[in-house]
């Protein structure tokens, strides 16, 4: 066994020769004859007794730790971004209830979708791992990223949302259209906009926003409830004469509801866009670079037909840039 009291060990030095303790150094003997034949220089040259043979293992295994702490240094890691994830991991979060934007696996909580795929490559881009996480509303979104709680959100800019963060060039577009009784006369959503009609929306959702500084005749009625069963209800009893919202979102969230259609064309495309934190004008400009190279590459016309989700579009260069 190699002494233990040896304050000249490093402990890990210690424990690696603890590794190889069944190696001996004992002296090579030679024939008597060839000892006496050995010149000074010969006898230099033979094996080191005990003590030095343990010396040199140690000079030799603190060269080979100083030679694996070179190539360590010379091969870095995984490192933080400063400017997309300066925590080592990208966060991104999105509007859970918006399947345009995502949806989560009941069986293994993965995420995907358009903005799962964008988060994952501006990651990959940056050799970051990332983590997305689903919020309940718009607003939620924008808290995060203001906070600094997430690096970047994934929501649609309104005149409501202006000022708290910053937006990137718009990527996709998503249809918005309304549901209606299937007893409805009505079969476009330009017929809205009529006295004493009333069109439902989700509280913060974009199409409220829009509809509300366009309507000249019609009400908007605004509900917190994104399960939709607000929205069915007052269909049903006939306090709603539509309610509006992305043409996946309704159809989704109404799938097996009997008595309701959807009109068949769409009111507008509400732009999608990344958020940043107001004072990361780098970021923006990272994220600006990436998402139109995703544009020129295909990328997000791949992404877009690969989630399934209706009324889901390629935003064109500037389309009603935030």
């Amino acid at each position: 066994m190699w002494p233990s009291g040896s304050s000249s060990l490093t402990t890990f030095e210690i424990a690696v020769l603890e590794q190889i303790d069944c190696i001996t150094f004992e002296p090579r003997q030679l024939p008597i004859d060839d000892q006496f034949a050995l010149d000074r220089r010969t006898r230099a040259a033979q094996p080191l007794n005990e003590d030095g043979a343990r010396c040199l293992m140690i000079f030799l295994i603190r060269c080979a730790l100083l030679l694996l702490f070179a190539v360590l240094l010379a091969c870095p890691g995984r490192a933080a971004d400063p400017v997309l994830a300066p925590s080592g991991t990208l966060r991104a979060a999105y509007i859970g209830p918006n399947v345009a934007q995502g949806r989560v696996d009941p069986a293994t909580g993965t995420v995907s979708g358009v903005v799962a795929d964008i988060a994952r490559e501006l990651a990959r881009r940056a050799d970051v791992p990332v983590s997305i996480t689903p919020l309940p509303t718009a607003a939620a979104v924008l808290d995060a990223v203001r906070s600094g709680h997430a690096d970047i959100g994934f929501v649609a800019p309104n005149p409501e949302r202006t000022g708290v963060v910053l937006y990137s060039r718009t990527y996709m577009l998503v249809q918005q259209s309304a549901l209606v009784r299937a007893d409805s006369p009505l079969s476009s959503v330009k017929e809205l906009d009529r006295p004493g009609q009333v069109i439902g929306v989700n509280s913060d959702d974009s199409v409220g926003v829009w509809l509300k500084q366009r309507l000249t005749a019609a009400k908007v009625r605004e509900t917190p409830d994104y399960t939709l069963r607000d929205a069915v209800q007052w269909l049903r009893n006939g306090e709603v004469t539509a309610f509006a919202g992305g043409r996946q979102r309704l159809s989704s969230g109404t799938r097996g509801v009997p008595g309701l259609r959807m009109l068949d064309d769409n009111f507008y495309g509400v732009p999608q866009a990344v958020a940043v934190p107001l004072d990361h004008q780098d970021r923006l400009q990272l994220v600006n670079a990436a998402l139109g190279e995703m544009r020129s590459s295909g990328f997000l016309a791949d992404s877009v037909a690969r989630s399934g989700i209706e009324g889901l579009t390629v935003a064109p260069i500037g389309t009603q840039e935030p």
